[in-house]
């Protein structure tokens, strides 16, 4: 029996940990100095030293990306919940839902959220966009929740793939401005989903019922 395999499984279950408490700190102290928060401060919340992120992420680059990645399965973990209200409590519930789980999260976490959207220079060119992988996620498994109930319905239409692109790129468009702009300032979160409610839940019954949906402006 080879022993190294034992001590190689161990060291990489232990790199792993790390890792996850590292991002943990990081979360942590982003909260605490806000999305421009420096690697030094992650190190002290960390109670560790920037050498030693470096040697688990690369540099500042890959850290941002672990921290995005968790981020982004917080999000998910948040919202794969409300397509399953799409066969119980109907479009209407499904669209409120994953609008006040994303509006929520980014209420509850701005800074986070701000430090997750603003891709540091320095991320490898094939890593892609983080942030819009985190809405690309979404708007797919949006999509795939949305074609089971036409299956037990029995209709069909074309426009499901885009229309959940286009919904989950307005709610990330429109958190974003109303965040940056300061809009949370003086607009509740509630206000935000009742307008993606509103504007969204008559298309996507449509969609979903398998008919073209009523113009907003008649011919």
């Amino acid at each position: 029996m080879d022993h190294r395999d034992g001590r190689d499984t161990r060291w990489q279950e232990h790199r792993v940990e790390r890792r996850r408490a590292l991002v943990d700190s990081a979360l942590r102290a982003i909260r605490t100095h806000g999305s421009a928060v420096t690697v030094e401060e992650i190190a002290v919340a960390a109670g560790t030293s920037k050498t030693v992120l470096y040697r688990y992420f690369g540099d500042r680059a890959g850290l941002y990306l672990a921290v995005a990645d968790k981020v982004a399965s917080n999000i998910l973990t948040q919202v794969r919940p409300t397509f399953t209200t799409l066969r119980s409590g109907g479009v209407e519930g499904m669209v409120r839902g994953l609008a006040q789980a994303y509006v929520g999260l980014v209420d509850r976490d701005p800074e986070i959220y701000l430090f997750v959207m603003n891709r540091p220079p320095g991320i490898p060119a094939g890593a892609g966009d983080p942030a819009t992988g985190i809405a690309d996620r979404i708007a797919i498994e949006l999509t795939e929740a949305v074609r089971e109930v036409q299956q037990d319905r029995g209709t069909t239409s074309g426009i499901i793939e885009p229309l959940a692109f286009g919904i989950v790129g307005f709610i990330r468009a429109a958190t974003g401005q109303w965040l940056s702009a300061g809009a949370r300032a003086t607009t509740p979160p509630d206000e935000l989903v009742e307008l993606i409610t509103v504007a969204f839940t008559p298309i996507v019954t449509a969609a979903v019922d398998g008919v073209t949906p009523t113009p907003l402006i008649p011919a």
